[in-house]
């Protein structure tokens, strides 16, 4: 009888900020999907202690040891970076890393620099997953990949994101002070980052009415929450910061909200995206990165960066109760197809594929 393929998961991104983000959702998914798939023995590789500090590099010298200790360990056949970055020392041929998106390589100078250094280790990997079509086409671009080895594995949605109401999602949101229709967005607040277009945000929330319904920003907080709050203040804008929640009560945050709102520049997939359809949430987003095919025709998408746009797009789902209720139903239709058990399924056949073209054994 073959013995299981043992993958190491490279799961880093558990102990730092991005724990917080969607690629600390999709570590922590990925490792609980995939010990339910048949053959495939998997074992999370994450640091004791975070990192001296939240920059990329510095995130990546404090994981590399701790992962490379762990493969030297426990002889994993193939090792997987679930956050987009291999293991230095551990042969090429048998490693497979995710790309989010290849915004590191489009940013400012000193993450150019890292990605520069890390591009052609990911380019020499025997495996590539891109979360979406759109992320792929930005890898061949951006990093030079051979196109035969970068497969397309979209990210899925828990059960938990569902849109059959709770007794407690009323409750969840009076106890944070939503008592009437909100606006909800939902990410890491714990520093700035100018591709969530929270600013455009807040000068679209201005141009509402009386500046619109409440605001409520859901994630972790930290200095960007304060500028946000006093940015907020000036513009008279009512914004409700609701911390870091558990899924449950972010699913009924989610399920209450007039309308959720997604202001990104960029994005490589939109799991936030995804949340809102699964959990029958009317969705206003910028037509960007992955949004337009994740969201098809049930979103209303703007372009990025323009307030104006957004906060006629938000006026008109707010101001039109049949329309939303229709954008609730056809999200949820949307989103049904979207499973981790599925995403973990194509990531095991990814696994298939370079472990019999690396000449893995199983013994």
């Amino acid at each position: 009888m073959q013995r299981p393929l043992r993958v190491m998961l490279e799961a880093s991104s558990l102990a730092d900020g991005r724990r917080d983000a969607g690629i600390g959702r999709y570590a922590n998914q990925m490792v609980e999907a995939l010990r339910d798939v048949p053959g495939i023995e998997v074992t999370p590789s994450i640091p004791t202690s975070p990192p001296w500090s939240e920059a990329r590099p510095a995130r990546f010298l404090r994981a590399q040891p701790q992962a490379l200790s762990d493969a030297m360990t426990w002889h994993p056949h193939l090792v997987h970076g679930l956050a987009g970055e291999p293991v230095v020392g551990f042969p090429r041929s048998r490693q497979v890393v995710t790309l989010h998106d290849v915004e590191m390589w489009r940013g400012d100078s000193a993450h150019r620099l890292y990605g520069s250094l890390l591009a052609p280790v990911i380019r020499a990997c025997a495996g590539i997953i891109a979360v979406s079509e759109s992320t792929r086409r930005d890898a061949i671009d951006a990093l030079r990949l051979d196109p035969a080895r970068i497969h397309v594995v979209p990210l899925g949605v828990g059960p938990v994101f569902s849109s059959r109401p709770k007794l407690r999602d009323a409750r969840t949101a009076e106890a944070l002070g939503l008592e009437e229709p909100y606006v909800l967005w939902v990410g890491s607040l714990r520093s700035r980052d100018p591709r969530k277009g929270l600013d455009t945000l807040l000068e679209a929330m201005e141009r509402l009415p009386g500046g619109g319904p409440p605001l409520a920003l859901a994630g972790a907080l930290g200095p960007e929450a304060d500028r946000l709050a006093a940015e907020a203040w000036r513009r008279h804008v009512r914004i409700v910061l609701c911390g870091q929640v558990d899924d449950t009560d972010l699913a009924s945050l989610y399920r209450q909200a007039a309308v959720v709102v997604l202001p990104s520049t960029h994005e490589g997939f939109g799991l936030t995206a995804l949340e809102a359809m699964a959990s029958a949430a009317p969705l206003v987003a910028t037509a960007v990165g992955n949004l337009p095919r994740l969201t098809l025709d049930v979103a209303v998408l703007v372009p990025p960066g323009d307030p104006a746009a957004l906060a006629t797009a938000l006026e008109s789902v707010l101001a039109e109760p049949v329309r939303a209720a229709r954008m609730r139903h056809a999200g949820v239709d949307r989103a049904s197809g979207y499973t981790w058990a599925r995403t973990a399924a194509l990531t095991a056949d990814v696994y298939q594929e370079v472990a019999l073209r690396s000449r893995v054994g199983r013994a």
